[in-house]
């Protein structure tokens, strides 16, 4: 196909993209009464629907995935919702584990803080050091008990040895899927 060929064809499948967007029935048979004699002006057609076909079921799933994330957290408060993790462990995050894997003993402000917590998506410190980990937090979001800060490190460890564990896995090697027919 020469570069002549490809511009006609890139404009009419714009063309044709615009038209479905605005729901345009006339240019839309326009279009398909051309592509009736252009195998590549056809392919270009299919290949846009292929496209917002795929889109739609992407939104789909997440719409689905989204409502049914929602609908766990809200009826089934003991349990939790575990998502694929992307990007680095938050506040939010570590406040979310300690909130679903509370240890005993800690006093009603330690709960307070973490509910607070919750909403933060600020990035953890490098440096998760009890001290320096204490000193950064009650600067960004103000005191809590010593044994809060104690379990918040903890969780904040344990989410950061499981995203690396995670990350690790998915570069792992895996044996190739067998050919159809063999066992």
């Amino acid at each position: 196909m020469n570069p002549h060929d490809r511009l006609r064809i890139d404009l009419a499948a714009a063309r044709y993209l615009e038209a479905l967007e605005r729901d345009d029935q006339d240019t839309l048979d326009e279009l398909w009464a051309q592509a009736a004699n252009d195998a590549d002006l056809v392919a270009a057609f299919e290949q846009i629907h292929a496209g917002l076909l795929e889109e739609d079921a992407e939104k789909v799933t997440a719409d689905a995935t989204a409502a049914i994330a929602d609908a766990a957290e809200k009826h089934l408060t003991s349990g939790e919702v575990v998502r694929p993790t992307t990007g680095p462990v938050t506040v939010g995050d570590v406040a979310r584990e300690l909130f679903h894997h509370t240890p005993g003993g800690l006093p009603a402000d330690a709960h307070q803080m973490n509910e607070r917590l919750r909403l933060y998506q600020d990035e953890l410190p490098e440096n998760l050091g009890l001290s320096s980990l204490v000193a950064w937090a009650e600067a960004k979001f103000g005191p809590a008990p010593a044994e809060y800060w104690k379990a918040f490190r903890q969780a904040a460890i344990k989410l950061d040895l499981r995203q690396a564990a995670e990350s690790e896995y998915h570069l792992a090697a895996r044996p190739a899927p067998k050919p159809e027919g063999r066992k």
